[in-house]
């Protein structure tokens, strides 16, 4: 075993000493600072555990069972997994975070629930596998990106049975695995698509995520539609339409918030705001993936002068009529599994329609101009979807 591997697994089993030695955790860690290879990782985890202290004279509570976790991740998990291929290496480093942050977090509030803590080890295992990989600074972004995650859902909520929790995230594995191997997505949004998916099933129920996964599923088949003659006019995907974190986030952040704000709140606004977001998602990718083999030529919708196939802000009829019907699959989707009635459909219908052509007025104004991405333009389109459901729902 190498000098550093040892010394992280060293790091990680100072997490079992933390319900003792609490902040004067941080005397060991200063002697590890001499330690060139685990320095960085040594001061991240000395800074958790002065931010904790300090937080305890405030109204705010970092709870250490919280901070015992995010010891795990970047030392035993990361030391464990390191040595297999990159997806392997995700889900080993998952399950290296439970089993070892598990008891970790259990001697340091032996009061928690067990399903608390499992929910908790699973989520801080994700988000430190993914910013394992999205990160240069991962010795720094790990530890606390992950315990930021973690502190973020801390508060008390309802979950259900350990088993259920279990299944919840085999299920969203199995999804996430299907994807890869379809090669509709990499690592990373795999990754990102297993933690939405455990958020939205556990704070909002299975219907919610299968609009999800109705958009996923059609967003990736329809990548692949006319592929080669896109990839002729250079307007193709990347990566031969394999999907990245940003394209999962900028199109699922907005109905991931809808979702935990429904399972906090219990509101129904926040469904129609979900059923707006996720219509706009669906109705803009199916406007962008067959509007562009349309024979016809774009306009721009600002001024309905002909551009080039391609240019952010140009439609075309067969785009439009693809975005309502994608926008309307989401509906019928609704409908089908009895999460809402007619009112449910005409408001994915309206608010998908209107999202995607929202997405096209923010390329033309501001992608263009290089004041947006393409992912920031999807982010601020399924807010404005998210917003005319919710609206409608409250006016219907």
């Amino acid at each position: 075993m190498q000098r550093e591997d040892a010394m992280r697994l060293a790091l990680g089993a100072l997490a079992f000493l933390l319900p003792v030695t609490g902040v004067f955790t941080a005397i060991f860690l200063a002697v590890c600072l001499l330690h060139r290879p685990t320095r960085m990782l040594s001061a991240s985890l000395i800074l958790l555990l002065i931010l904790r202290e300090v937080l305890t004279y405030t109204h705010l509570d970092l709870p250490m069972y919280v901070v015992a976790i995010s010891f795990i991740p970047p030392t035993v998990a990361h030391t464990v997994s390191k040595r297999f291929q990159q997806l392997a290496g995700s889900f080993i480093y998952i399950m290296a975070t439970v089993a070892i942050g598990y008891p970790a977090a259990y001697l340091s509030a032996p009061y928690l629930l067990q399903e608390k803590i499992l929910f908790l080890t699973i989520l801080g295992g994700l988000s430190g596998a993914f910013l394992q990989h999205v990160s240069r600074e991962m010795d720094f972004t790990v530890p606390f990106g992950a315990c930021m995650v973690m502190w973020l859902f801390s508060f008390e909520y309802p979950l259900p049975e350990l088993s259920n929790i279990l299944m919840i995230y085999m299920f969203a594995v199995l999804l996430g695995v299907g994807a890869y191997w379809a090669k509709a997505a990499d690592v990373d949004a795999v990754l990102s698509e297993v933690i939405i998916c455990i958020l939205v099933v556990l704070f909002a129920g299975l219907k919610w995520f299968l609009l999800l996964l109705t958009f996923y599923l059609l967003g990736g088949a329809f990548t692949r539609y006319g592929y080669s003659y896109k990839h002729s006019l250079g307007i193709a995907q990347e990566k031969c339409g394999v999907r990245g974190y940003k394209n999962v986030y900028s199109n699922s952040l907005v109905p991931l918030v809808a979702a935990l704000c429904y399972g906090i709140y219990s509101n129904e606004i926040f469904f129609y705001a979900f059923l707006g977001a996720v219509a706009t998602a669906n109705g803009d990718t199916l406007a962008s993936e067959i509007g562009e083999t349309s024979r016809s030529r774009p306009r721009m919708i600002t001024t309905l002068k002909p551009v080039d196939p391609g240019v952010d802000g140009g439609v075309t009829p067969l785009g439009e009529m693809a975005s309502l019907a994608g926008a309307a699959v989401i509906g019928l989707v609704a409908v089908a599994t009895g999460m809402s009635g007619a009112d449910g459909f005409m408001i994915a219908l309206t608010s998908g329609f209107l999202g995607s052509n929202f997405d096209s007025l923010m390329g033309a104004v501001f992608q263009r101009r290089g004041l947006l991405t393409n992912n920031g333009v999807n982010l601020v389109a399924t807010l404005f979807g998210g917003i005319v459901g919710a609206l409608m729902g409250v006016l219907i």
